[in-house]
């Protein structure tokens, strides 16, 4: 999975770190791993690198999760990049919006390393062959 660039946007620096070393163990060492405080942030790094996948908290100070993806989606250049939040709301109805709103797929904290390489291998496998596609 070299070449591959992963965005993770979270409040919380000891989260951002856990996912970091989680995608490096449970994906893959040789995907490059971005970092981003807020939605603020996020968009700044969004405008300035290509990014493969964006895993997002969904609920942060400022700019929510939701503000940001709908945001993404409003970009022609980034629109299609897969956006996976990262929640520990588990009610339904904040999950149906977010899948209104275009979510890729969820992980629930407190995340396991497990759950997330295996959401991140299923969402880059798709990104993959879609591009692929694309090309062809």
């Amino acid at each position: 999975m070299q070449g591959i660039r992963i965005l993770v946007v979270d409040d919380m620096p000891p989260m951002r770190t856990f996912v970091k070393a989680g995608i490096k163990t449970a994906v893959s060492k040789d995907i490059e791993v971005d970092e981003a405080s807020n939605g603020e942030a996020a968009k700044g790094k969004l405008q300035l690198q290509r990014y493969d996948l964006v895993l997002c908290d969904w609920n942060m100070p400022g700019m929510k999760g939701s503000e940001l993806l709908q945001w993404m989606k409003e970009q022609e250049k980034l629109k299609d990049i897969p956006f996976v939040m990262v929640t520990a709301h588990n009610e339904k109805d904040i999950i149906m919006e977010a899948i209104k709103l275009g979510v890729r797929d969820y992980v629930l904290k407190p995340v396991t390393v497990d759950a997330l390489g295996s959401k991140i291998k299923a969402v880059l496998m798709e990104a993959i062959a879609r591009k692929e596609k694309e090309v062809k």
